[in-house]
């Protein structure tokens, strides 16, 4: 084992190849320099797309694994204010779901 190559270890920056079993998005590499086994996970995501029954809903899928992953993407409308009085609160709402966002208290 090299000075370089122990250094390099002290720091956490082990050496060696990933391999993946069976193609799975899971690899494992086992260090050349002190032997330490590390793990890590990389998915293959496809683009984000909106979910058929939930309006707001992104989806996404690892194309070799399968595993899914969701996020909230709403069309905001403009801030309005909820009443007319001095310290009213703003709200807008999701033009595709009707969901509402509100604001504290604002001063005009």
């Amino acid at each position: 084992m090299s000075v370089l190559g122990r250094v390099r270890c002290v720091f956490g920056r082990h050496s060696g190849q990933w391999s993946g079993a069976g193609g799975r998005c899971e690899m494992n590499r086992v260090c050349a320099c002190c032997g330490k086994s590390e793990e890590r996970t990389r998915h293959a995501w496809s683009p984000f797309a909106y979910a058929a029954d939930d309006l707001c809903e992104q989806l996404r899928r690892c194309e070799r694994c399968g595993s899914a992953e969701s996020r909230p993407v709403h069309e905001w409308g403009p801030w309005r204010y909820l009443n007319t009085e001095f310290n009213s609160p703003q709200v807008r709402e999701c033009l595709r779901c009707h969901a509402t966002d509100r604001t504290n208290y604002t001063l005009r």
